[in-house]
């Protein structure tokens, strides 16, 4: 491994032992991609970066970009929004948010390291713990399409992944893919896309409202819902640095401009 491409500046390298691996494949294949959408939250502590969202139902604030900072070792995002900084503590499915400037107290974070975690010789994962994703993860801000594309296991399982390569967004290394989400089988979905939250997924499609909304939503019926998506990983750190419809409209298109990674967090005002 070189260039710090295993585990962004080798910090995380040094926790889980990895100072000794094999460098990732200069031409991946699905496989691969998979493994990395099971890797960020091994990968990286703190993040800075900015969004960008535009999707059916939901978008950014006032449809503009928002600025986050993400410190995994507290377990809290701050976003300033229009409305100011916005600070979201604790796992998703327990986030408490404060508005700067109100009265507040977050809850603390402790961190537990990963059990049963299984990693390929390249540092990327090949087994995570089972359920690890329900009692971890990053703060949600919004809704939990903020923390799938931080956290991009739904990619890993259920989806088609064609035209794997590597290439560069925005100066960064990726590893882009085309992804269709596929369809299960049986009442228990055996083999279908099965997305953190179904009603904000990142491959927003009918097969995605189908699992949220059952066979009577009326959109199941709409020709114009896309069916793939061209998706970027950012290879460092593990998380969607952009999404796009391929096909038909509507649907998931985000970008996230990764600024700094594992650097001191100085949140703006």
């Amino acid at each position: 491994m070189s260039g710090g491409e295993g585990c962004s500046d080798g910090k995380q390298c040094v926790l889980l032992g990895l100072m000794n691996v094999d460098p990732l494949p200069i031409a991946p294949g699905a496989e691969d991609f998979r493994a990395l959408a099971r890797s960020s939250p091994w990968r990286f502590t703190t993040l800075h970066f900015t969004h960008r969202r535009q999707r059916v139902g939901g978008s950014a604030p006032d449809g503009k970009p928002v600025e986050a900072w993400l410190d995994r070792s507290v377990g809290r995002v701050s976003v300033r929004t229009s409305r100011g900084l916005e600070v979201n503590d604790g796992v998703p499915y327990s986030t408490s948010s404060v508005l700067m400037g109100e009265s507040g107290t977050a809850p603390p974070y402790t961190p537990e390291p990963p059990a049963e975690l299984v990693l390929r010789p390249d540092g990327l994962v090949a087994r995570r713990p089972e359920g690890w994703h329900v009692e971890h993860g990053d703060p949600m801000w919004q809704d939990y399409l903020w923390t799938a594309m931080l956290d991009p296991l739904e990619l890993s399982y259920g989806v088609e992944i064609d035209d794997v390569e590597a290439t560069t967004v925005r100066g960064r290394p990726t590893w882009a893919a085309t992804c269709r989400p596929l369809t299960g089988k049986g009442e228990e979905w055996e083999g279908g896309y099965n997305p953190r939250c179904s009603c904000c997924p990142l491959l927003d499609s009918a097969v995605s409202r189908f699992v949220e909304y059952g066979p009577e939503d009326p959109t199941l019926s709409d020709r114009e819902l896309p069916t793939t998506y061209r998706v970027h990983l950012d290879v460092p750190t593990g998380i969607v640095v952009d999404i796009t419809p391929l096909d038909g409209s509507g649907g998931t298109s985000l970008t996230n401009e990764i600024h700094a990674v594992d650097k001191r967090l100085e949140v703006g005002p």
